[in-house]
């Protein structure tokens, strides 16, 4: 059975409607399933734009590493140095906080009441109670200002800022007021003048600034029956206004239209050292340390990140990065191997969606499912070559920097999340043991011996010199 015929009878009668685009050594495969709208009994097409939810996480990051790479932004810098005024964890007063824990969701702000408990759907304080309202809120009254009606402690856990990891809207939403600030333009003009311009796609942050409205789809939510809970019509009426520069952090975070054949240009362009078609987006050392591993936890659906990245390995020998979207009935999601040279932007605007494995539903991982058996076909040469006397490697062409490499005796020690970028790996943390490939991982004085744990792995390396080589 084909990849389209597994898509078609996985989708029928458990969702609404569906698109999938695939990319495979530089050819492009798009899947189109059901309807964009159920009243209008409008099929979804090619150019149908759906708003992804979560995956536009990855473009508000790529508009900030962008600045960072111009040097108008230091992700580690304070924010507050970036804001004007005082940004900091009532728990951890001496502690900055900056972008790039915003970006790793490890900043320890948090979107505050939980919006899926109906008991506080009226309470209008903290992200969660502001987000989707159109009235005007200052960032400093929900950050710092403890006089305002809109703060609340609940913005911040009891977390050292850099250590934790918890999910957080709103820590996009403020990493889009970073780049308001670095850049002194609107977030929604400095993406589309330096990201979706250049990539040539008709997409917004704003329903309302879609060129061909009429290809939004609406979306669906499953009790019983399919019934509509959007309309591309509410998108664009409900469409943000525009605040002054440094506060719409109100829609960064989810709130992205795009089509799927748009959303791979996207991809491509990580995947391709931050080039589409010759269209440079981002510089080749900007992607490298946007898919390096900067985060890994004990977390079964938020294991290992990457800048606004999420990575996941569904099996052996295969990890993928990019992200998962859910909201509005929406279910979404981008996945990508630069070694593999593959990858998938998959959506459905609505389904009978239950919980499959950690991080995915039932459609979601039935599909990637299907994705992999059909269009991977067996581990690419992956090398890390090395210089002992270096802070980086080189996994194929992808650079890689190391925090803290020791040699000893000719051993090299390292950290483990140098490990897990050198075997291009997520270990597992259960208990505080760590195992990779279900081998447990020996420590020395907080160190990794990488040769010793190689032998152990059965992972070949060979030395010239002071060079080396893993064979993954």
């Amino acid at each position: 059975m084909s990849f389209e015929e597994k898509f078609n009878e996985l989708l029928r009668g458990n969702v609404v409607g569906s698109q999938a685009v695939i990319y495979k050594n530089g050819e492009t495969f798009q899947y189109n399933f059901g309807y964009s709208s159920l009243e209008e009994k409008k099929e979804v097409e090619d150019s149908t734009i759906f708003r992804i939810a979560s995956i536009s996480k990855i473009v508000v990051a790529m508009a900030a590493l962008k600045l960072h790479e111009e040097g108008r932004l230091n992700i580690d810098a304070d924010l507050s140095d970036i804001f004007g005024f005082k940004i900091r964890n009532p728990h951890y007063p001496d502690v900055p906080i900056t972008t790039k824990m915003l970006m790793l969701h490890t900043s320890s702000i948090n979107d505050g009441f939980d919006d899926e408990n109906r008991d506080y759907d009226n309470l209008e304080v903290g992200y969660n109670g502001v987000n989707g309202r159109s009235y005007f809120v200052k960032l400093e009254d929900l950050l710092s200002n403890k006089d305002s009606k809109y703060y609340t402690d609940k913005t911040f856990l009891n977390k050292l800022p850099g250590t934790h990891f918890e999910y957080s809207n709103f820590g996009t939403g403020i990493l889009a007021c970073v780049v308001e600030k670095c850049s002194g333009m609107l977030f929604t003009e400095y993406v589309f003048k330096y990201i979706l311009k250049p990539l040539g796609v008709d997409a917004s942050f704003r329903a309302s600034e879609i060129e061909k409205k009429e290809m939004i789809s609406d979306t669906f939510l499953f009790n019983n029956e399919f019934k509509t809970y959007r309309t591309s019509k509410s998108f664009i009426d409900n469409t943000y206004p525009f605040f002054e520069v440094g506060q719409n952090f109100r829609g960064p975070a989810g709130g992205l239209f795009i089509s799927m054949q748009d959303l791979a240009r996207v991809m491509i362009t990580l995947m391709n050292d931050g080039i589409y078609e010759d269209v440079q987006i981002l510089k080749k050392e900007t992607v490298d340390l946007m898919l390096q591993m900067h985060y890994l936890g004990p977390r079964t659906d938020y294991l290992a990140k990457g800048l606004q990245l999420k990575f996941i390995d569904p099996i052996p020998n295969l990890l993928l990065k990019g992200h998962n979207g859910s909201a509005y009935g929406v279910s979404s999601y981008m996945y990508f191997s630069k070694e593999e040279n593959l990858g998938i932007c998959f959506i459905a605007n609505g389904g009978n969606y239950k919980a499959a494995r950690p991080g995915l539903n039932n459609i979601q991982a039935n599909v990637l499912d299907a994705f992999i058996e059909e269009f991977y076909e067996q581990r690419q040469n992956i090398v890390l070559k090395f210089n002992i006397n270096n802070n980086f490697a080189h996994l194929n062409n992808r650079k890689i920097l190391l925090k803290d490499p020791q040699v000893i005796n000719e051993e090299v020690y390292l950290d483990l999340l140098d490990t897990a970028n050198i075997l291009n790996v997520i270990p597992r943390i259960i208990e505080d043991k760590v195992y990779i490939n279900d081998f447990e991982v020996e420590f020395v004085k907080g160190k990794i011996a990488l040769f010793k744990l190689l032998d152990s792995l059965e992972i070949h390396y060979a030395r010239v010199l002071d060079n080396y080589e893993i064979y993954l």
